[in-house]
C-alpha cells in the first residue's frame, strides 16, 4: 500500500490516456490519492469520491479534497470511536504533515452512477455498488493492490458506511481475500492482524448520522457504533441485539481459533466529557458545513436538510415555485446545492443555526449574500 501524501499513478482500471471508464450505468474517474501520515496508526476508508470532493480536486487543492465539506464529522465518527490524532486538528491529520491517520478511500477512483439522466455519488449508491459488479469488481482491484499488506504501523482500520448490504458485500471481498480473515460482529472484523470497523459515513446526507454518534442502544446506529466500540476494546454497557436477527453459527471458514492473533495496542477509553466540536456535530447535523447565507440586516441563516415524510429521504430543498413539493427540488450533495444557490434562480430552506426561528424558504443573491464558510 503506498501511503505518500498526494495523487497516486495507479490506473488498473482504466485504459491508456482513459480518465473516465463507463460500464453500463457506472462511471469511474481516475483520480487515486492518499492523505495524511506516511506511517499511519489509524486507516480510514471512504467508499469513494462524492461530487464535493471531485470538484475540490478540480480546484486543484489537493489537501483540501478528502472528506471536503465533511471534516468536522469525520472528527466526530473518530472522537466516537476514542481515536486521537495525537493534538492535530482534523486539518493538519489529513495534510502532508500528518502523524497517526491515513485516509484514502475503498475505491480509490471516483464512482459515480447513473440515474433518471443525472450522474450520483452519493444517497444510495453504496449499498446499490456492493450488490453491481462492476463496483464490485472495482472494490476487489483496489483491495489486492492498496490494501494488501497494509504498512505495519496500521493499528485499526475505520471504514466509512454501515448499511446492511455495503457492509455484507465489503466483508464478503474481505473475506476471499484475505486468509486470515474472521467476523467479529456486525460491524467489525479481523484481517492482516488487525481489527477493521465500520462507522458511520460523515456525508452530509446521512440521516442516522446523530444517533450513531450518541450511541444510543435503542437504535440500530447507536447499537453499530456499540458494536465498533466493543471490536476496539472499548468498554461499554451490553449492547442490545436485533430483534429480528436469529442466533447463527459462523460459516467453518470463519469459526475464531485457539490460536491468539498478533496483539496490538488499543486506544484508551476517554475519560473526559466529549469533545465541544462533536457536540456541536450531534447537534447541526442536518446544517450545511461549507456555506451559509447573510441577510441585508446581518441575520445569518444556514441551508437545513429536510426529512420528506413521503420517501423518507434527507435532503436539501430548493423551489422555483414557492412552499409547495410539486415545485421543489431535492439535493443531498453541498456542492450541487451551492452551485444552484449561485445561479440565482432558486430559494432554499434555511434555518437560524440556533434554531432561534423556523426553516424558512428564502432566495440567495437576492436578498441573501453567500458567505463560503461555516456559519459557527
Amino acid at each position: 500500500m503506498t501511503t505518500q501524501h498526494g495523487w497516486q499513478p495507479c490506473r488498473a482500471c482504466h485504459q491508456a490516456g482513459q480518465e473516465v471508464r463507463v460500464e453500463g450505468d457506472w462511471h469511474l474517474r481516475a483520480n487515486p490519492g492518499y492523505w495524511g501520515a506516511q506511517a499511519p496508526k489509524v486507516l480510514v476508508l471512504g467508499f469513494s469520491k462524492g461530487a464535493t470532493q471531485i470538484a475540490a480536486a478540480v480546484g486543484g487543492q489537493f489537501d483540501a479534497v478528502a472528506f471536503a465539506g465533511m471534516r468536522p464529522r469525520l472528527k466526530a465518527v473518530l472522537d466516537g470511536l476514542g481515536l486521537d490524532l495525537n493534538g492535530q486538528s482534523i486539518d493538519e491529520a489529513l495534510s502532508a504533515s500528518g502523524r497517526v491517520l491515513g485516509a484514502a478511500s475503498l475505491i480509490r477512483c471516483g464512482l459515480s452512477v447513473m440515474e433518471q439522466g443525472q450522474l450520483k455519488s452519493s444517497g444510495t449508491i453504496m449499498p446499490k455498488a456492493a450488490k453491481a459488479a462492476f463496483p464490485l469488481q472495482a472494490m476487489k482491484m483496489c483491495i489486492g493492490r492498496h490494501l494488501k499488506p497494509l504498512p505495519e504501523s496500521v493499528e485499526t482500520v475505520v471504514m466509512l458506511g454501515t448499511t446492511d448490504a455495503y457492509v455484507k458485500g465489503v466483508k464478503g471481498l474481505m473475506r476471499e481475500q484475505f486468509p486470515d480473515y474472521q467476523d467479529f460482529n456486525d460491524v467489525a472484523f479481523r484481517a492482516q492482524g488487525r481489527t477493521w470497523v465500520f462507522a458511520s459515513h460523515p456525508s452530509g446526507a446521512n440521516g442516522t448520522f446523530g444517533e450513531w454518534v450518541a450511541g444510543d442502544g435503542s437504535t440500530e446506529s447507536g447499537r453499530k457504533r456499540l458494536l465498533a466500540l466493543a471490536a476496539l476494546g472499548k468498554s461499554s454497557d451490553a449492547i442490545p441485539s436485533r430483534a429480528s436477527a436469529p442466533a447463527r453459527a459462523l460459516p467453518t471458514d470463519t469459526q475464531l481459533v485457539s490460536a491468539p492473533l498478533p496483539s496490538r495496542p488499543m486506544p484508551l477509553k476517554p475519560t473526559s466529557p466529549p469533545p465541544r466540536e462533536m457536540v456541536t456535530t450531534m447537534l447541526d447535523a442536518r446544517f450545511a458545513q461549507t456555506f451559509h447565507l447573510v441577510s441585508n440586516e446581518g441575520r445569518k441563516v444556514v441551508p437545513v436538510r429536510m426529512k420528506n415524510q413521503d420517501s423518507g429521504l434527507v435532503a436539501f430543498r430548493l423551489a422555483k415555485m414557492g412552499n409547495t413539493k410539486d415545485g421543489q427540488r431535492e439535493v443531498t450533495d453541498e456542492a450541487e446545492l451551492l452551485r444552484l444557490c449561485e445561479t440565482g434562480q432558486y430559494q432554499v430552506r434555511a434555518q437560524p443555526l440556533d434554531k432561534s426561528g423556523p426553516a424558512n424558504f428564502v432566495r440567495p443573491l437576492l436578498n441573501h449574500r453567500i458567505v463560503k464558510s461555516p456559519a459557527a
